[in-house]
């Protein structure tokens, strides 16, 4: 699941223009510090009609269009403002909050070199250039601006805050936490350096802390959805489901066009089991933010489990497209290519998983199913080996292995593989079969008595159990106990046992040899 980074807001500041008479300006002014901006606005358009040089008009109404988040209206606003004062540094720096907004970002980087260029002092400039560079991408761009900007203004909370982000979103999360606790003691109320100290934190593995952190965040600000969907998501990790789903449902109230939120609740109710509800949430996500990647990949996991395997490999198409790196996206797009018959492809995808991925066992494991589907047992056998020297303890690995093994009658090999399979509690009604039946082909007859009758134990209707058990008891000379164990698969179907039962043979020196189960003709590749 993608990494949640929370971006601080870009910070503008106050205006302090000299004290003006008009009344239509005044009144402008008195609209805008009460938040209504769209009075101020019609009072500043009095203002120009009546005074059209006035540059504090235009830059008023130019903020209130970023405030209302009209960003190509803020833009032609601040045009016609250089064009009347084309050494205005700080026109210069509101506009390139227009261009970042319109994600033009060569545009705000040159208007903030321009604003900083006229005024070397401009800490907003520093601000929006280094906030611009983390858009693009150039985090080593936006740390130095940041520290500039400490050069000017050593106190700044703001600038920890924005520092702190940059250098989560470089996974730098000890970095990231030490500046936002600087942020903190220069400023224990902002909410945002709770923000991004808890995704410090969370990643961090600090889930109480980040838990904490978000609580604070909200406690300042009570509408700040995203501490919402932070703390949603660390809950929803420690397994607290109810208090995770009650975060994310409120995210979605207090930002109904934020697409995290419906993205993360989507993912829980997959958790949860309520594929219906997840569709809908991702759905929306995708409607609101139709190039992320992983909205697609969640919704196809609840596709499949709604067994909607075409629309789920809709989804994990459109997720590797929009992100060619999405390592879990080729592992369960592999894995639905095995459960449709494509293997080759499953092979090409859980490759590719591999190299994103070198240490990802699961992806091994189900390269190794699909190379039995087209007979490459070494080859599966070598993935099941790579799967693990990961994780000695892959218990289906261990099984699986084993079933290749007596399929390709190395019985000894199968053996280890069968003792590990079956302390992990791995398909123990089986696993007991397959090792009474290579304990038998071994000799070790009174082993495979043992784990023929717990494999019968377990599984009653096991006729194939029943039949080589009795074979056993037919070479340790106990006819009673074979005929008994004959009788009773025999009248679970198996023709092996009706066969020995009319035709008793004088004797059976040989041991089972591998493929002697019964009616299953050999032995099966079993999957748990």
């Amino acid at each position: 699941m993608k990494r949640i980074l929370f971006c601080l807001a870009l910070f503008l500041p106050l205006l302090s223009f000299a004290q003006k008479t008009d009344p239509y300006f005044d009144k402008g002014v008195e609209l805008f510090k009460n938040k209504d901006f769209n009075g101020a606005d019609d009072y500043f358009t009095k203002e120009i009609e009546l005074n059209p040089d006035n540059q504090e008009a235009y830059t008023y109404k130019g903020i209130i269009r970023l405030q209302q988040g009209d960003y190509k209206g803020a833009l032609g606003i601040f045009d016609k403002e250089i064009t009347l004062n084309p050494n205005a540094d700080m026109v210069y720096n509101y506009r390139s909050v227009a261009r970042l907004n319109l994600r033009d970002f060569k545009g705000a980087i040159d208007d903030c070199d321009h604003a900083i260029a006229l005024n070397p002092k401009n800490l907003e400039a520093y601000m929006n250039r280094g906030n611009t560079k983390n858009a693009m991408g150039d985090q080593l761009g936006a740390i130095a601006d940041f520290n500039k900007l400490l050069e000017l203004s050593p106190d700044n909370a703001a600038v920890y805050v924005n520092l702190g982000n940059t250098k989560n979103q470089m996974e730098d999360f000890k970095g990231g936490l030490e500046a936002l606790n600087r942020a903190i003691a220069l400023d224990p109320q902002m909410p945002e350096a709770y923000l991004d100290r808890g995704v410090s934190k969370a990643n961090l593995n600090d889930g109480y802390g980040a838990i904490d952190d978000y609580t604070k965040a909200i406690a300042i600000n009570p509408q700040l959805g995203t501490a919402y969907i932070g703390r949603g998501l660390e809950r929803a990790k420690l397994n607290n489901d109810n208090d995770a789903m009650a975060d994310l449902n409120k995210a979605v109230e207090l930002e109904p066009k934020n697409p995290a939120a419906y993205e993360k609740r989507g993912a829980l109710n997959v958790k949860l089991g309520n594929f219906g509800a997840a569709g809908s949430d991702l759905s929306q996500a995708i409607a609101l933010a139709p190039d992320d990647p992983e909205a697609y990949y969640n919704r196809a996991e609840a596709r499949l489990k709604l067994n909607d395997g075409p629309g789920a490999m809709d989804d994990f198409n459109r997720a590797i497209m929009l992100n060619t790196d999405f390592t879990m996206a080729y592992h369960d797009r592999g894995w639905l290519k095995m459960q449709m018959g494509d293997n080759k492809g499953a092979i090409d995808d859980l490759t590719h998983a591999i190299v994103l991925a070198p240490r990802m066992e699961s992806a091994f494991y189900n390269r190794a199913v699909a190379r039995v589907a087209l007979h490459q047992y070494a080859d599966a056998i070598a993935d099941l080996g790579r799967a693990i020297g990961i994780n000695s303890d892959y218990g289906d690995a261990r099984f699986y292995r084993a079933a290749i093994e007596m399929e390709t009658n190395d019985i000894a090999a199968a053996l280890p593989d069968l003792d590990k399979a079956i302390a992990a509690g791995i398909n123990l009604p089986v696993a007991y079969h397959m090792r009474g039946f290579a304990d038998a082909a071994l000799k070790n007859n009174t082993a495979a008595i043992a784990d023929l009758s717990k494999a019968i134990e377990l599984n009653p209707s096991n006729a194939a159990a029943y039949y080589v058990r009795g074979r056993v008891y037919f070479l340790m000379d106990n006819k009673t106990a074979a005929k008994a164990d004959w009788t009773k698969a025999a009248s679970l179907g198996d023709q092996d046992a009706v066969f020995s039962l009319a035709h008793p043979p004088a004797s059976h020196k040989n041991t089972p040899k591998t493929g002697s189960t019964g009616n299953n003709g050999g032995w099966a590749i079993w999957k748990n």
